[in-house]
Order: C-alpha cells, then sequence, then structure tokens
C-alpha cells in the first residue's frame, strides 16, 4: 500500500477510535478496504468486517472473494483493515498482499500480539 494510501486510512480513523469507556482490548474496525491495489471503493467490505470481528479480542479474518464480491473482475485484490483497540488510544493496520482471497488476516487487541 502507498504511502497515500496509508495517510488516507490514517485521516479517516483520526475521531473514529473506540471510546475509552468501551471493553478493554476489543477490536473495533474502522474501515475495510478488498481491492484498493484495483481502485475499488474505499471502505467497501467495512460491514462484512465489522460483522465478523468488532468486539473480540482477536479475530482471524477469512477473505473470500465469493463472499465479499468481486468488485474489480480479473484484477488480483489486496485486503486492508484499519481497526481500534478499546482503551488503546490508537489504529493498527493489517494487510495482506494481492491476491488476498483465501488468506487470513489476522486482527488482535490481545496485548502481547498487536499488529503494526
Amino acid at each position: 500500500m502507498n504511502w497515500i494510501a496509508r495517510k488516507t486510512l490514517l485521516a479517516f480513523a483520526l475521531g473514529a477510535l473506540p471510546a475509552a469507556g468501551a471493553s478493554a482490548s476489543e477490536i473495533s474496525v474502522l474501515t475495510a478496504w478488498y481491492g484498493q491495489s484495483c481502485g475499488t471503493a474505499h471502505g467497501n467490505v467495512t460491514s462484512h468486517v465489522k460483522a465478523v470481528c468488532d468486539r473480540k479480542q482477536t479475530c482471524d479474518y477469512r477473505v473470500d472473494v465469493n463472499t465479499l464480491g468481486d468488485s474489480a473482475p480479473g484484477c488480483r485484490k489486496n485486503m486492508i483493515v484499519l481497526y481500534g483497540c478499546a482503551g488503546q488510544g490508537n489504529a493498527h493496520l493489517a494487510q495482506l498482499p494481492a491476491e488476498a482471497s483465501g488468506s487470513v488476516l489476522q486482527l488482535s487487541c490481545a496485548t502481547n500480539e498487536l499488529r503494526r
């Protein structure tokens, strides 16, 4: 992912991190993007990843083009998830290179397992 995409994701997350009052060490997905490498819409799979991973301490998210849809046929898509951990005050970036479908993306708010 290039620096412009990283900057866009981090700018989006400012002010969107989980509140300190939320249960400690819970994942809160801020945005999820399948196919940034192909120019797909930013945040195109956020609701699906949130439904699977939010409020968990760890989440092994299996990327599946059949579930997420093929928004750019013929293009090898990467997967990017920006998420926060309640009470930690910073955002974490998890990503998989193209082709991400069939791979598992690991999100974790466990203190000794944070993915940056």
